[in-house]
């Protein structure tokens, strides 16, 4: 006999318009994929799951920044009416730069990217993580020449599992190369995520606007159309539905 599966609890995003999507939040504990070309405000997303789940729902987060410095991160969220030292100097939010962390060595696990993780989601008591982009944390260069896509799996698949038993709900952010029908620099990292969240540019004539949709959530009847949004000031990204 085939028992009831246990509910799974949910993660509501802070991001309007989105939890309805996906029947109300994200399942609690994954790590979930946004996908999206330069300029489709996937680091909008990634700092607004934060922000509000600091400041409205009274869960602390990281952020892990590859590409800039945690200064330019502050201006920028500044700009749209988001003050993020207020949460930093309240111990609910971080802003790590993970540049440094890569400067002293030659390789790197994923063990211990998860374990560096874990100290500071200890120290914060964090229920959320945001890494903004995922890719750089794959080396991509072993003994012997470039890494075989095999092994970028599996050592994707170690870094997914290892961040899963941290026990916080992340968002990790992919670059889709301009042009491609790809969802990530590796093609790996759509397969190996909870969920897929896709934002994208659309033309008409000369006027640009974005849109969203749900690729893939796992667990979750999502809707499968695309929405547009917007970003308005205080509160990020608006979707209509």
């Amino acid at each position: 006999m085939i028992g009831k599966g246990r509910l799974v609890e949910r993660v509501r995003t802070g991001i309007e318009g989105f939890d309805e999507l996906i029947e109300g939040g994200l399942p609690r504990g994954r790590i979930y994929l946004v996908a999206g070309e330069t300029g489709t405000c996937k680091t909008t997303f990634a700092l607004q799951f934060l922000y509000m789940g600091a400041r409205n729902f009274g869960e602390s987060g990281i952020f892990v920044t590859i590409d800039e410095k945690p200064e330019r991160i502050i201006e920028d969220a500044a700009s749209i009416g988001w003050d993020l030292e207020e949460l930093i100097d309240q111990n609910k939010l971080m802003i790590l730069e993970i540049s440094p962390f890569f400067s002293d060595i030659k390789e790197i696990s994923a063990k211990r990217i998860a374990e560096e993780l874990k100290l500071h989601i200890k120290q914060l008591n964090a229920k959320r993580l945001a890494i903004d982009p995922i890719a750089p944390l794959v080396l991509k260069e072993e003994e012997g020449g470039l890494r075989t896509q095999n092994v970028i799996r599996m050592y994707l698949k170690e870094l997914f599992d290892s961040l899963e038993e941290l026990n916080v709900t992340t968002i990790a952010t992919s670059e889709i190369p301009t042009g491609t029908n790809t969802l990530s620099r590796y093609g790996v990292e759509e397969f190996l995520a909870s969920g897929v969240i896709v934002l994208r540019l659309i033309r008409e004539g000369t006027v640009f606007s974005r849109e969203l949709y749900v690729r893939k959530m796992r667990g979750v009847n999502h809707s499968l159309n695309a929405y547009p949004f917007v970003i308005q000031y205080g509160r990020g990204i608006v979707i209509s539905i």
